[in-house]
């Protein structure tokens, strides 16, 4: 199971300065990549594959094909990453460690610990402990969220950012294989390992949904687990930037196969790092957990 990272496209406007530094912890090449960075885009195949419809008798059987390509991609990644036991996963807990950077490569860290429900999405993402904790609260059931600073200041999510927070679910891994492959009016296109730079160790399915959304899934030839996610995002100033999310260090947990490393790029550079230390499935947790949080006095 992929950690849920929906949350932390909002945790971008994080400084350095938030958080100490741990020596000694520290053990990533930065800019350390599973794919080539001058990879041909796919949307640029995917073009070609438009174009062709005006063809209209070859261009059936080759969509006929497309989707049934599309259709054993995607169902050898989930029998990949734990198959039935993958799909009955409901919830999950982790904890671990997280790094973020600023422009100038500079980074931060804090100790998290996740709490998060899969239908419908509740999130509880929680930065570090006591007076200096950030908890952020999303609960998509009743469409409302919370922060929390420290022990004592409670602040509700704007609607406008809870918007924001829906979309950035709709481009999560796990919700895009899970729940969104058959959404009507989705695009689903293949790409294989020709049309993507590298030693051809990896194949792609693009998604492209009637908002116009593009997110592109790459996954191991051989492994056939997701290795890496291409989408676009736009950030608080209305500027559309490029977002990769690359996944690591697999092992089976509960019978399901989940990456304890994930790190995020914007714009080619390095933006955030999870290390999971410890993550637990299908698990008891208070529903109190996404619920305003009630301040100590």
């Amino acid at each position: 199971m992929l950690l849920l990272l929906s949350f932390l496209t909002g945790l971008s406007n994080f400084q350095v300065g938030d958080f100490t530094s741990e020596p000694g912890t520290w053990n990533l090449e930065p800019g350390t990549r599973n794919l080539e960075p001058n990879r041909p885009s796919a949307v640029r195949t995917r073009l070609v594959l438009v174009l062709s419809t005006f063809f209209f008798f070859s261009s059936v059987p080759a969509a006929a094909e497309q989707n049934s390509k599309v259709r054993e991609v995607i169902a050898a990644a989930i029998e990949a990453m734990g198959g039935k036991k993958y799909l009955e996963v409901k919830n999950a807990h982790s904890r671990g460690r997280y790094f973020f950077f600023d422009r100038r490569g500079r980074k931060g860290f804090a100790r998290f610990w996740d709490w998060t429900v899969f239908e419908p999405i509740k999130s509880r993402w929680q930065l570090g402990e006591g007076k200096r904790q950030q908890v952020h609260i999303h609960n998509l059931e009743i469409e409302k969220g919370w922060t929390l600073e420290g022990k004592d200041s409670v602040e509700e999510i704007p609607e406008e950012e809870i918007e924001e927070f829906k979309k950035d679910v709709k481009r999560d891994v796990n919700v895009i294989l899970r729940q969104r492959v058959d959404e009507e009016g989705m695009g689903l296109f293949y790409h294989g390992p020709d049309d993507i730079a590298g030693a051809g160790e990896y194949e792609a399915v693009e998604f492209l949904d009637t908002t116009n959304t593009s997110v592109v899934i790459y996954f191991d030839l051989q492994s056939h687990l997701p290795s890496q996610l291409e989408t676009h995002i736009v950030n608080k100033l209305g500027i559309r930037q490029q977002q990769r999310v690359e996944w690591y260090n697999w092992h089976t947990i509960q019978g399901v196969h989940t990456p304890l490393r994930t790190d995020i790029y914007v714009d080619e550079k390095i933006s955030q790092q999870v290390f999971v230390e410890e993550i637990a499935y299908n698990i008891d947790i208070p529903a109190t957990y996404f619920l305003e949080p009630k301040p100590e006095k």
